[in-house]
């Protein structure tokens, strides 16, 4: 039977480096993670409006623009989606991969949402591209955050 290292009760092989996170540096990645892809949702609303395109909007917060409500969503996703990478970085071998599993069949499942409701086709392609402005740089910056957050012990 073989055994690894880090297994219960096996010491581990002494001198074998293991990765861990410094979290300071990983949170204040993720803190800009989220603020580009925030600017990213803002800046793909403002350009659909632009081309008379009005992507469907969610219902919370009636007091504020479609753009912001994008906007506030894409931060908020983001911070979320840095709380699962940082989990599975800490509990899972190759976190980092199942990661960007998760991460890109979400943004593919709510870019095909808005085809599912009953509205103008063009307001449903808008929102299809806003919510792949607020998955994409999810998907590109969090790993790059994590990789330079690594610390090896």
């Amino acid at each position: 039977m073989t055994s690894y290292p880090g297994e219960p009760g096996m010491s581990g092989t002494p001198g074998t480096p293991t990765r861990g996170i410094a979290g300071g540096k990983f949170w204040a990645g993720a803190a800009a993670a989220a603020l580009v892809t925030a600017l990213s949702a803002l800046v793909a609303t403002v350009i659909l409006r632009v081309f008379d395109l009005m992507p469907l909007s969610p219902n919370w917060l009636p007091e504020t623009t479609v753009a912001v409500r994008f906007a506030i969503l894409g931060f908020i996703g983001a911070l979320i989606a840095a709380g699962l990478l940082y989990v599975l970085l800490l509990t899972t071998p190759g976190g980092d991969s199942f990661f960007g599993w998760i991460v890109g069949l979400v943004t593919l499942a709510m870019a095909v949402v808005p085809f599912a409701y009953d509205a103008v086709m063009g307001d449903r392609i808008a929102t299809s591209l806003v919510h792949l402005a607020i998955g994409l740089p999810i998907l590109g910056l969090l790993p790059g955050v994590a990789d330079r957050a690594a610390v090896w012990k």
